[in-house]
């Protein structure tokens, strides 16, 4: 009995040691509660690989062919191209979507609309004409350490964007997901397809690099103007293995518009 327990414990710590990628979930929720903004996320990491399944829509990073793919589970479609073909296709169809909502609205009303809308594109896909993002200072304040966070211990720390509270996040070293996977190349491949707005972001900022390097951020916690909080949180992750051929898209999906395949659903 002892030999077969010997044996059953070393299979599992080989198939743990040979284990290519990571699989992690994370809850999305509000205080106070909100059930419309609560969402699951499942993300599979292998190196130079990131897949995100959320609901029906699965989004996938191959880094080292700079390419992005959407893939909708329920009508089969997908979306494949590359970040210069992504921002050009996207500005199209957003400012479509722009005119079909100004639809039926009063003409006084319809340019104001219509230059909101655009700042709001423009500060997510801007163009060469776009007003560029001014670059912002972050600063790192640790403030506890020990905190358990999904059964992880993890280190507390507030983040200050030009002096003042922007989030606070937790750091966990339990899970050396910066070993296998790197975040500097997801960094600067994002700064690709939404330069406006994540270039001027936390997550895309030398302090974030530092942090995640000595961790994983389990969780994560911002407070809105209204005094609510948007939370993040890691409720499991594990070393699964992974082949390039989990990042590639289903038999049977057919090639769509980014519309049809729902990448902008709630987007205006």
């Amino acid at each position: 009995m002892k030999r077969t327990l010997a044996v059953i414990a070393l299979t599992i710590i080989a198939n743990i040691a040979l284990a290519t990628g990571w699989r992690i979930t994370t809850k999305y929720y509000s205080i106070p509660q909100n059930r419309a903004s609560e969402r699951t996320e499942e993300v599979f990491l292998l190196n130079g690989y990131m897949k995100m399944v959320n609901g029906n829509l699965t989004t996938i990073f191959n880094l080292e062919q700079n390419e992005i793919i959407y893939i909708n589970n329920l009508n089969q479609t997908y979306w494949k191209g590359n970040p210069s073909r992504f921002n050009a296709e996207v500005r199209a169809e957003l400012e479509i979507m722009v005119e079909e909502k100004l639809y039926g609205v009063e003409k006084e009303q319809q340019e104001a609309m219509r230059l909101m809308y655009k700042e709001m594109i423009d500060a997510s896909f801007p163009t060469e004409g776009s007003v560029k993002q001014r670059a912002k200072s972050f600063s790192v304040h640790k403030e506890k350490e020990g905190e358990t966070i999904s059964g992880f211990s993890a280190t507390k720390y507030k983040i200050l964007e030009e002096g003042l509270y922007l989030e606070t996040i937790w750091i966990t070293k339990e899970l050396p997901i910066a070993n296998d996977f790197n975040f500097i190349n997801l960094s600067q491949f994002l700064n690709q397809l939404a330069s406006g707005a994540y270039a001027a972001s936390f997550e895309s900022s030398n302090e974030y690099f530092k942090l995640v390097n000595e961790g994983y951020p389990i969780k994560v916690q911002i407070q809105r103007g209204d005094g609510s909080l948007q939370i993040s949180e890691v409720t499991s992750a594990e070393k699964i293995n992974l082949t390039p051929a989990d990042f590639s898209i289903p038999a049977g999906h057919t090639p769509s518009t980014l519309t049809d395949v729902g990448v902008w659903d709630g987007f205006l």
